[in-house]
């Protein structure tokens, strides 16, 4: 006798959030560019200068997460949470 389990599981349900506001403009905003690496170092480093020659009076912060991604990299949330906007650069 043989016994079959379902491997799909079953998540609990969840409330849906939907996606974040979106900025009407960052004039005056602070844009963080997060670099969780993985081979994407070139172009993470060109996004903040990009936008900061866009958008002058914007406040745009490159931040270089320690490690490579495995897991989670070593990321500080609380500067991200003084972020309004944030560019996540991840290869994978």
């Amino acid at each position: 006798m043989f016994t079959v389990l379902d491997p799909r599981g079953y998540e609990p349900e969840r409330e849906f959030q939907g996606i974040s506001p979106r900025l009407d403009t960052l004039s005056g905003k602070k844009v963080g560019v997060v670099n969780l690496h993985g081979g994407n170092e070139e172009v993470m480093l060109t996004i903040a200068p990009s936008i900061k020659a866009l958008v002058p009076d914007c406040n745009v912060v490159y931040y270089s997460a320690e490690g490579r991604w495995s897991g989670l990299p070593d990321v500080d949330w609380e500067f991200i949470k003084t972020c309004d906007a944030i560019i996540f650069g991840h290869d994978y």
